[in-house]
């Protein structure tokens, strides 16, 4: 039996177990790549459909499922359709200014979306699309909605620039925006199991939905989210694509590498996310002082271009010959006041490799440091800390302190030059405990010890030690 037959078969066998209903085949244009022969099922004389998918019934037949068990089980799903089908008045759909109030949002990937999406209103994301539903009915057990078409558009003789605005205002009204931390999502889950596994502090991962959880990856549009977030999370964030329900926010405070994140992304995708669900393999960034949502490997790249202007001849306004006062640190040893070139080449060779400028400090002085320092495995260097003294961050190996003026580098003042030989006078050595890292300062004992290895080798000797002694064996 061939397909078509298949489908014939069904058809008169439903409309014999089912006189009062209207059934027939239609065929399901779906997002997501998931389109489908449907068989149509409508209360007689109604112009609302609901539709079951033929084609996964009929790749069971094929596989050896009887054909009179096929028909049980398609009896009983539209039996079950038929009972639970929403009821509405399809003459409202006629009615803009009463389906407005209806609008909802749902963010999509593009890919695998592009014949589609020429037929509905969207707004680009980066490599997602932002498309707009009626909501029709909404419970526990999800929801029955009309996705938005350019056609439907011309019928009401509204803009998709109306649209966007009016589905934005309905969307917060009837979805509003949630922030949790992971921790507090897992708890409850767990129920009172959670205080045996999870930890009293915040995970450094939220989770950004709507209320209820549908389609809520949508909450990236909503406006002045972001901002809001940002100010939860202390400043600029990456956002991960957890599915088209929701989104994971994780602080940019230079603790995780993009790289890892991206991994992390395609391997939940892969193995935990169902393909309707998927939304994006890539991992974005919020950036909070411009207001910038964008792809994270953008926001690296705008980065790098902003120092490299900072750094150039022109216009950084300082010439390569120019010297100015820093204090260069390097690893276990203590901090050195030089004299610099501010070429960037110069400063390149100081930090051994492409550099980075970090701010950690309300003082006007900046921080040069090798910006792969950490993925090459260079020594770690110094701690930086938080205002309760925390450490948050690891410079891996030799960095710079220099002061700041309004468009470049200038020479660190006296005062500067104390206070921060002071904060980083003492090298540091570095312990992991648990999720925490412990600096230790290293005593300058152990540090004039390691001068003296480090001398009797540069001239030809070998460190005095005692020699093990073997027994022969």
């Amino acid at each position: 039996m061939d397909f078509d037959q298949f489908k014939l078969q069904v058809v008169d066998e439903m409309r014999e177990r089912f006189p009062d209903l209207d059934i027939g085949i239609q065929a399901v244009s779906k997002l997501q790549g998931e389109s489908y022969t449907g068989l149509a099922v409508s209360p007689a004389g109604s112009n609302v459909a609901a539709t079951m998918n033929l084609d996964y019934v009929y790749k069971r037949v094929e596989d050896g499922m009887p054909m009179e068990t096929a028909l049980h089980n398609i009896e009983k799903q539209v039996a079950e359709i038929a009972g639970s089908m929403p009821q509405f008045d399809t003459r409202a759909l006629m009615d803009y200014d009463q389906m407005k109030e209806k609008l909802t949002l749902q963010m999509i990937p593009i890919a695998g979306n592009e014949e589609r999406l020429s037929e509905i209103p969207h707004r680009v994301v980066e490599d997602m699309a932002l498309v707009y539903r009626f909501e029709m009915e909404s419970n526990e057990q999800g929801s029955a909605s009309i996705l938005v078409t350019n056609s439907m558009l011309q019928t009401y003789d509204i803009t998709a620039d109306q649209l966007h605005s009016d589905a934005l205002e309905a969307a917060v009204q009837n979805h509003p925006a949630t922030l949790r931390n992971m921790n507090e999502v897992l708890r409850d889950m767990m129920g009172d199991a959670a205080g045996m596994f999870l930890p009293d502090e915040p995970s450094p991962i939220w989770v950004a939905t709507v209320e209820g959880g549908q389609n809520g990856a949508c909450i990236i549009q909503y406006p002045d989210f972001l901002e809001q977030a940002a100010e939860t999370l202390g400043g600029d964030f990456y956002v991960l694509p957890s599915s088209i329900h929701e989104v994971l926010f994780i602080a940019d405070d230079g603790s995780m590498e993009l790289s890892h994140l991206e991994e992390m992304v395609r391997s939940i995708n892969e193995a935990e996310v169902a393909p309707a669900d998927r939304l994006s393999d890539n991992v974005f960034h919020y950036d909070s002082e411009e207001h910038i949502f964008e792809n994270a490997r953008t926001f690296e790249a705008r980065e790098a271009a902003r120092v490299e202007a900072m750094l150039a001849d022109e216009p950084a306004g300082f010439m390569e010959a120019d010297t100015i006062t820093m204090l260069l640190v390097e690893p276990n040893e203590h901090p050195k006041v030089i004299e610099a070139k501010t070429g960037l080449e110069d400063l390149q060779q100081l930090v051994g490799g492409f550099i980075e400028v970090v701010y950690p400090f309300e003082d006007p002085v900046g921080l040069i440091v090798n910006e792969e320092g950490k993925v090459n495995g260079l020594p770690l260097n110094r701690a930086l800390r938080d205002e309760n003294n925390e450490v948050y961050d690891v410079i891996a190996g030799s960095f710079l302190v220099t002061g700041l003026t309004e468009d470049s580098f200038g020479s660190l003042t006296p005062e500067q030059v104390g206070k921060f030989e002071e904060l980083f006078h003492q090298p540091e050595a570095f312990v992991k405990m648990g999720r925490s890292i412990m600096a230790i300062p290293i005593p300058d004992e152990a540090l004039q010890s390691r001068e003296a290895v480090k001398a009797a080798e540069e001239i030809g000797g070998k460190p005095k030690h005692k020699r093990p002694e073997h027994d022969g064996h």
